[in-house]
């Protein structure tokens, strides 16, 4: 296993043959001002990898400062945020001590202090880009030109002379950064390219189509997927899987049962088409986003072995291998007592369910297994478990994962101690729950909603237990 990016070096020669080893770390410290009561969350690539489901939380001293220590002396990618709000900006950092200022109040205004002050120039100009495309996507603003394009080879041509652009930009510095940079372009220009690529294969015609294909075929060749230095970019992830994507759902016409067996045929494809770093890189994210998304696949653990034969040394052996315990503890979990899985097989409608407590508040939340927020809304269940023995109210959570995802639905109510009462829908009342909670049959989740005791939806979008003062209220007014 390659020692977690630590160098050792010798100090000098002692007496009697001794050597003294000092370990060498990057360091970023400084002060924060303007934090107010929000929190600083960061993201730094490992080894020169950068990883979306990475993140820390930035310890703040009580007299502002704080000091972030990275492992190995290699130079690396920091980005900052403040939580659930606001990019701040994006540093590059070497060995040694690193000192950066924060402003709270401020957005991508980083300076820091090293001795690379040409590839922080360099990195913030690629942090730009990386939100101008991101613009893209969101449809929230368009530097390229292209949004309204449907001229494949116009496209192409855009995107590609505006990274040009950037990439002369791109000098005196080492060649290695150079690499990294010039790729980070490519993998967003790509990223951009493919935004349009989508909406064209859904709305176009199929000459039109033909066109996008050849034009698509160009942007591969320009980014070079299989270049190492892909990995530094914090849009290789997205256009990987793209790719990825696009083979085995758009052009093959495959389909998966489940994201099980879609996790399954991504790492199949990376296996067959991708290669060396690009390749380990892309079979871990498979791995690390799984656990850090709180699906626990049970294909992890197997596919986590084939990972191992195949790159026995790389640096993120050690989140793995933290990633498949978190994935086995979950797998392993007994259902506890208070958990209550009804059986709906039967069932024709949901007010054959509810009508099973009548005479009590129903308290409903629905939610499914690929819901985050639903999954983040559960860190406030304690209080309203509370609330609801000492006052006899019913927790029903109602899934809407679809029937073929019944084993993660049951093990993630369990993960979650979700005492109470656990539906998944079933085709019978599958619309009722989306007319009756929804708009028109759009629902969007979590959903909460309260029952009164006579069995009338009298909360038909209640507060959620985030808000336990409000949603107190609520269930005492359904319950007199």
């Amino acid at each position: 296993m390659k020692n977690q990016g630590f160098v050792y070096t010798i100090a000098g020669m002692l007496v009697g043959g001794l050597v003294s080893c000092t370990p060498q770390t990057t360091t970023i410290e400084g002060r924060i001002t303007n934090l107010s009561d929000n929190t600083i969350i960061y993201n730094s690539t490992q080894d020169g990898i950068y990883q979306a489901s990475r993140r820390d939380t930035l310890f703040v001293q009580a007299d502002s400062t704080y000091r972030i220590t990275l492992p190995g002396a290699g130079q690396e990618k920091i980005s900052f945020y403040i939580y659930g709000q606001r990019y701040l900006g994006t540093i590059y950092v070497g060995s040694g001590k690193n000192t950066l200022d924060i402003d709270a109040s401020l957005e991508n205004s980083l300076h820091v202090e090293n001795e690379l002050q040409k590839e922080n120039e360099i990195v913030k100009e690629l942090s730009g880009l990386a939100r101008d495309v991101f613009s893209l996507r969101a449809s929230q603003g368009d530097v390229f030109q292209v949004g309204k394009d449907t001229l494949a080879s116009s496209v192409y041509k855009k995107l590609t002379d505006y990274g040009a652009g950037i990439e002369q930009k791109i000098t005196n510095v080492d060649d290695s950064f150079k690499k990294k940079a010039v790729q980070e372009v490519r993998m967003q220009m790509l990223l951009a390219f493919m935004n349009q690529y989508f909406l064209i294969n859904y709305q176009g015609t199929e000459e039109t189509k033909k066109e996008w294909e050849v034009a698509y075929a160009q942007m591969l060749e320009y980014a070079d997927i299989n270049q190492p230095e892909n990995v530094f970019s914090e849009a290789f992830p997205d256009v990987v899987s793209n790719i990825a994507g696009i083979d085995i759902y758009m052009k093959s016409h495959q389909e998966a049962e489940d994201h099980n067996e879609s996790c399954m045929k991504l790492f199949d494809w990376y296996k067959e088409n991708l290669k060396g770093r690009v390749q380990e890189v892309a079979m871990a994210n498979i791995i690390l986003e799984d656990a850090a998304n709180e699906c626990f696949s049970t294909s992890m653990p197997k596919l986590y072995e084939q990972f191992k034969e195949l790159h026995p040394t790389s640096a993120l052996q050690t989140a793995l291998e933290e990633s498949i315990r978190k994935n086995q503890s979950f797998n392993n979990l007994e259902l506890p007592a208070d958990i209550h899985i009804l059986n709906t097989d039967s069932v024709q409608t949901f007010k054959d369910i509810t009508d099973r407590y009548l005479g009590k508040v129903i308290f409903i939340d629905i939610w499914a297994t690929w819901c985050g927020p639903c999954r983040q809304s559960f860190a406030h269940v304690k209080p309203l478990q509370k609330y609801a023995k000492e006052n006899d109210v019913v927790l029903l959570y109602v899934s809407i994962d679809r029937p073929s995802e019944a084993d993660l639905w049951k093990k993630m109510a369990g993960y979650y101690n979700l005492k109470g009462e656990h539906v998944i829908i079933n085709e019978a009342f599958k619309d009722e729950i989306y007319f009756t909670f929804g708009n028109n049959g759009m629902l969007s989740i979590p959903h909460c909603a309260i029952i009164n005791k006579k069995g009338e939806l009298q909360f038909k979008a209640a507060s959620s237990p985030e808000n336990m003062e409000k949603l107190a209220k609520q269930l005492q007014e359904a319950g007199e």
